[in-house]
């Protein structure tokens, strides 16, 4: 938040988007409001889903699957709608047909607010990419 705090005033036109690694395990909750209230949209890019050896460890997550089973969906679908719940776009990547029609499915359920809750506790501050 620092960074966007010292680039944002320097700046006459302000970003549509902003994009940031945000999964489950690494959530940024201060950034992300702080983005949102200037009417900048969030993208978790680069890994929604864990990414770069850490995907199958979150796709596993005991809280994660526990949710998928209770909505029929697969941990990828919790993990993605908990992302658009938070109001943050989300774009995974997949060259799987199976995978691109499964991370389309995301409108036809919703987490509760205890689910919300479940998965913003497994927050580790695990960021998985550096720039």
């Amino acid at each position: 938040m620092d960074e966007l705090e010292a680039f944002l005033p320097q700046i006459s036109i302000t970003p549509a988007l902003i994009q940031n690694e945000i999964h489950p395990y690494y959530q940024e909750n201060d950034v992300i409001p702080y983005i949102q209230e200037r009417g900048i949209v969030v993208q978790g890019g680069g890994y929604p889903l864990g990414g770069r050896g850490h995907t199958a460890e979150l796709l596993g997550d005991p809280v994660i699957t526990e949710i998928a089973a209770a909505h029929g969906k697969t941990s990828a679908q919790v993990i993605l709608r908990w992302n658009l719940q938070k109001g943050i776009v989300v774009i995974p990547g997949s060259s799987n047909p199976e995978h691109i029609q499964e991370n389309t499915e995301l409108f036809h359920f919703e987490l509760d607010a205890d689910e919300m809750a479940r998965i913003n506790a497994l927050d580790r501050g695990e960021k998985h990419d550096w720039y």
